[in-house]
């Protein structure tokens, strides 16, 4: 008889049992072909309705934890994983902790993709997404899911501002590409998502960082550096900003939005990060909806591989930007856009989202628990901004975690400009590791941080 450990603080109650049958099947409590207590049972146990055990056995099963046989009950499966439990990347050394990527992958059991090609493939119009071209923009229909989706934690948008692009990488080459010219300057904060600093080489741009605190940007560096200068456009990410973590409140957002608005300086939005937060603030988007470029994707809260973003632009500026996109790969495929509707469509992209929220959570829980006594507060996210203490330099550090088999990204790759870098690194817990393995790693990292680096001896 299975008696789930749940936790009394993890709502809904559904997600919690879900996550006591992954914790217990991973522990080896529930072993592959054990049979589940019946429904109607397991909820006379725990004091719950049928209704919340029914909908977590159907969770389970999606993620590939369970399978259900008319007539026989529920079984936990045989779950195959790739080398070291999960999918490496390709290239990747297996013998590596890597806690350099900022993701949470699937389950690679997970069906769910296969499930959703499989109806797409039954489509009459099928040929349709693959023998015509489609408006640069996207699909009717997908752009419409997009809104849908967009809409979940961002702002409420009609369709016909939603533009589909190859990924938000993609959607921010775009918008850029679209606002701004050779020299011109783009604030960013001082430490940035590297994806932004490598468009700015691409498109010839200058960036210029600008200081943060416990909130993320400051306004009184934006409105400094407007009076000052004569910056195109800010890019700034105010939901777990990456790499630090940190999230704008709502007062913050404010200043920021009427800043941008007084000196008619462009936003670009980073909001990849947002379909984490269980309570979203409002964007700057909807703060400042004539002034900012929304641009966000589904990397993050489905599959990296999906390649599938969404921008947001000003009402005036939707057909620049898909001229932009005509330009440079004349559509996003329709295939992949069709994929990401159908999850959408079919409630299985919420259901996805639902579970790297919990995942997170538990995640994010154990990474406090383990480095408690030097990472600073701050709200739930699959990647950490994790202080180096003194005598600690960090080159030293990522030297020495990587030679205990460790991979964190240093504070100079996130750098703008040629300023002294904080000692802090990155520290995801996602990737593909199991939450044994990042246990492990971060484990090692405490170590490390309690013992001190090794001395090292100069040679002249």
């Amino acid at each position: 008889m299975w008696d789930p450990l749940i936790s009394p603080d993890l709502e809904p109650k559904y997600l919690a049992l879900v996550n006591a049958l992954d914790r217990d099947i991973r522990t080896g409590v529930l072993p592959p072909g054990t049979r589940l207590p019946t429904q109607r049972e397991l909820a006379r146990r725990l004091g719950v309705a049928v209704g919340t055990v029914s909908r977590a056995y159907d969770m389970a099963e999606r993620q590939g934890l369970l399978s259900g046989e008319v007539g026989r009950g529920t079984f936990v499966r045989r779950r195959e994983w790739a080398a070291q439990e999960g999918a490496n990347d390709e290239g990747d050394d297996p013998a590596l902790l890597d806690l350099s990527k900022s993701r949470l992958v699937r389950d690679p059991s997970d069906p769910t993709l296969r499930r959703a090609l499989e109806a797409i493939s039954r489509r009459p119009d099928l040929d349709r997404l693959v023998d015509f071209y489609q408006p640069a923009a996207g699909m009717a229909r997908h752009r419409t899911a997009g809104a849908g989706w967009i809409g979940r934690t961002g702002p409420a948008v009609e369709p016909e501002r939603v533009v589909i692009t190859s990924g938000a990488q993609h959607g921010a080459a775009i918008v850029l590409a679209t606002i701004a010219r050779p020299g011109d300057l783009i604030l960013t904060e001082e430490v940035t998502y590297a994806g932004i600093k490598a468009l700015a080489g691409l498109l010839h741009l200058q960036l210029r960082g600008l200081e943060l605190d416990e909130h993320g940007l400051r306004p009184d560096a934006f409105e400094h550096a407007c009076r000052s200068s004569a910056p195109r456009a800010l890019f700034c990410m105010p939901n777990l900003q990456n790499p630090t973590g940190r999230t704008m409140p709502l007062v913050r957002r404010r200043e920021i939005a009427a800043i941008a608005e007084s000196h008619d300086v462009t936003v670009v939005e980073d909001d990849v990060n947002g379909f984490l937060s269980s309570d979203p603030k409002p964007s700057l988007a909807q703060l400042a909806p004539a002034h900012t470029y929304y641009v966000t994707g589904t990397s993050k809260s489905l599959a990296p591989g999906l390649r599938i973003g969404y921008v947001v632009p000003p009402a005036q500026h939707v057909d620049r930007v898909a001229a932009a996109i005509r330009a440079s790969t004349w559509l996003t495929s329709p295939l992949l856009a069709e994929l990401v509707t159908e999850w959408i469509a079919s409630g299985e992209a919420d259901e996805m989202v639902e579970w790297k929220r919990s995942e997170t959570t538990v995640r994010y829980q154990l990474a406090r628990e383990v480095l408690a006594p030097w990472l600073p507060s701050g709200p739930v996210s699959f990647h950490l901004w994790l202080p180096i203490p003194e005598p600690w330099r960090t080159e030293a550090f990522v030297a020495q975690a990587r030679a205990r088999g460790v991979l964190v990204t240093p504070s100079q790759e996130f750098m703008v400009g040629r300023e002294s870098a904080p000692h802090a690194v990155r520290v995801c817990l996602g990737g593909t590791l199991s939450r044994p393995r990042l246990e492990e790693g971060l484990r090692r990292l405490a170590m490390l941080l309690a013992q001190g680096p090794e001395p090292v001896l100069a040679v002249y």
